[in-house]
């Protein structure tokens, strides 16, 4: 009998799978079916963990069939002892009929990719992971409870707060200037500009298209072109100047830029803002800036873990 078919046999008799035996000895289970196949040999430390595993020598597993002090014959009279778990809900060990494990998984964030990563495993009784799960199910509810109030109650702060001072200059603008604008029509254009930047500041923190709306007019700008001087005082002088007055230049137009994204975005968000508010109604401000990312929960596993 070659070295790959005892490996087989003696892992059939120990009730192990291929998966369940190459994560007891952390290599993969590809290596262990090329083991069983003949299409690879562990090495000597490997030999040894495996004679430690199935109660054999390693002289059996590398020899003949009557070398060692095992023979596979003999292992179906061996009781396997397997390790003791202890419950994380209860702190009490854990039977094997009794037994089930919960991947532990966190969520690992790089650039724009999010992948689950397993971090462990923790081992429960039937009854105590049930009620862990209800548990874990009231706090998750609660959690997003609070999430969605403190999300409401900051979205609605700042879009007050910017809507009462931009009320505030465009009434001062207009007070100042009663001799030429009638008081009514001047406070009827202060409302509506309030409204119009509590509708636009609402919208961006809501995560709707207004904030990218925005972000684009907001950016428009000029960059200085290339410039040909000669290599002389007054050339240089010419590039300097030209520099600085593209500059005062880019500047003077994002300062129009970022007027016309404010005028744009808050004469959008007047008419988008009752549809974004239904939508964070039903999807209590799922999409909102000042949610937490979303975590994700483990994979159960019953008896043995994985």
């Amino acid at each position: 009998m070659t070295l790959g078919q005892k490996l087989k046999e003696l892992r059939s008799l120990k009730g192990l799978t291929q998966k369940e035996l190459a994560d007891k000895l952390h290599v993969s289970f590809q290596t262990v079916s090329k083991w069983e196949n003949g299409e690879n040999e562990p090495d000597i430390a490997t030999l040894k963990e495996l004679a430690a595993l199935f109660n054999c020598s390693v002289d059996y597993l590398i020899g003949s069939e009557n070398e060692g002090l095992t023979p596979p014959q003999q292992m179906q009279t061996v009781v396997v002892q397997h390790e003791p778990h202890v419950c994380a809900k209860c702190g009490k060990d854990i039977s094997e009929e009794e037994l089930v494990s919960e991947d532990v998984t966190r969520r690992e964030r790089r650039g724009r990719m999010t992948r689950t990563v397993n971090v462990g495993q923790t081992y429960y009784h039937v009854y105590c992971l049930e009620q862990v799960k209800k548990e874990r199910e009231e706090a998750r509810v609660k959690t997003i409870a609070a999430n969605v109030s403190r999300a409401r109650k900051l979205t609605l702060i700042w879009s007050i707060v910017g809507a009462v001072v931009f009320f505030g200059i465009a009434l001062a603008i207009f007070l100042c200037n009663m001799d030429k604008v009638n008081p009514g029509l001047g406070v009827l254009f202060s409302f509506i500009i309030g409204y119009g930047i509590f509708s636009m500041i609402y919208c961006i923190l809501s995560g709707s298209y207004i904030g990218d709306v925005f972000l684009w007019c907001s950016g428009l700008s000029i960059r200085s072109p290339g410039l040909i001087f000669t290599w002389d005082i007054e050339g240089f002088i010419w590039v300097i100047a030209m520099k600085i007055l593209f500059a005062i230049l880019g500047f003077l137009i994002g300062v129009l830029a970022l007027l016309f994204a404010i005028v744009f975005s808050a004469t959008l968000g007047m008419f988008s803002f009752p549809f974004v508010l239904i939508h964070n109604i039903h999807s209590k401000y799922a999409d909102s800036l000042f949610m937490p990312s979303t975590i994700t929960h483990g994979v159960v596993h019953r008896g043995r873990g994985r």
